[in-house]
Parts: C-alpha cells; sequence; structure tokens
C-alpha cells in the first residue's frame, strides 16, 4: 500500500464524524423545522411529520457537506474556539451561506414562483441567522460526542491488543 492509503482506524474515525455531522444535522433541522411548520406555518403534526421524511434525503445528503463547508469557512476567517464572538458570527454567516441556496433549490423544485421563492428565502434568511449559532453548539457538542466514542474504541483496543495494521501493511482481506 502506498504512503498516502488511509488506515482502517482513520477511516473508521473519519465515517464516526461524518456520522456525528449528518446525525446534527438531521435532529437539529427536524425540531428547527417542525416548530416552525406546526406553530408558525400551522401545518399538523402529521403534515410536519411527512415534510420531516420527505427531508430525510436532503439531510442525508447535506449534513457533512455543511460541516465541512463550516470548518472550511472558519479556517478561512481565523476563528477559533477562543473568539465568542467570531464564532456567533462564522456560524450565522456559514448557515445562511449553505442553507439559503439548498432552499432555493428545493422551492425550485416545488413549483415556487421566483416572487415565493424570494419572500421564502428572505424571511428563512432570518431564520438561518437565528438558527446559526444554536446549530453550530449542536454541531459541536455531537462531534464532541463522537471523540468521546472514537478514544474510548482506541483504548478498548489498546487493552485488548487489537491494534489496528499501520500505514503500509497489508489489510486481510
Amino acid at each position: 500500500m502506498s504512503d498516502g492509503t488511509i488506515r482502517r482506524g482513520e477511516r473508521r474515525d473519519r465515517l464516526v464524524m461524518a456520522a456525528a455531522d449528518i446525525t446534527a444535522m438531521m435532529i437539529f433541522s427536524t425540531a428547527l423545522c417542525m416548530m416552525i411548520e406546526i406553530f408558525i406555518a400551522r401545518l399538523t403534526f402529521f403534515q410536519s411529520v411527512q415534510a420531516r421524511i420527505a427531508a430525510i434525503p436532503v439531510n442525508l445528503v447535506t449534513g457533512r457537506p455543511y460541516g465541512w463547508f463550516r470548518d472550511r469557512l472558519f479556517t478561512f476567517l481565523g476563528i477559533d474556539r477562543t473568539m465568542p464572538l467570531k464564532m456567533i458570527g462564522g456560524d450565522t454567516l456559514a448557515f445562511v451561506i449553505f442553507q439559503v441556496p439548498l432552499y432555493v433549490i428545493v422551492l425550485l423544485f416545488a413549483g415556487a414562483t421566483w416572487k415565493q421563492i424570494a419572500v421564502s428565502s428572505a424571511f428563512m434568511s432570518l431564520i438561518f441567522s437565528l438558527a446559526g449559532r444554536p446549530y453550530g453548539i449542536f454541531l459541536d457538542l455531537c462531534r464532541n460526542l463522537a471523540r468521546r466514542v472514537l478514544v474510548s474504541l482506541r483504548d478498548r483496543e489498546t487493552i485488548s491488543g487489537e491494534l489496528l495494521p499501520g500505514a503500509g501493511e497489508e489489510e486481510a482481506s
């Protein structure tokens, strides 16, 4: 195997972190959208559940890309955990920039007119602005839980002697 080959443990780590990003997107968007749909748009509970079920594929596909986008935006803007105001601004900016275009695409597929898209997008930009930092906090929480799982798995592997093959070693088929 070449030096660029990803070890089994590294692949597992990436999958766990991707699962954390996807899980965060699924839970947060379900809770936020159900509140908006039921309390503002006046959908019934069952209509909201149907809408959330329909949104599952979008959340599955966008959960990890959003996490990657947010990480890159924070790096580009020089945001770290010691800057609370920059964290608020970064999370707000990331959420709006990423989510509004997706929302426009969803509305286009739903057959909305450009006027409807403009009005809805303006309203959702406000909602996304308010939701950006809370989502960032929740995403970080899910990622921290995933890191704890990974540390626990590594500790268990070390104790049991099931060390992962190192870089350059062939895995058994």
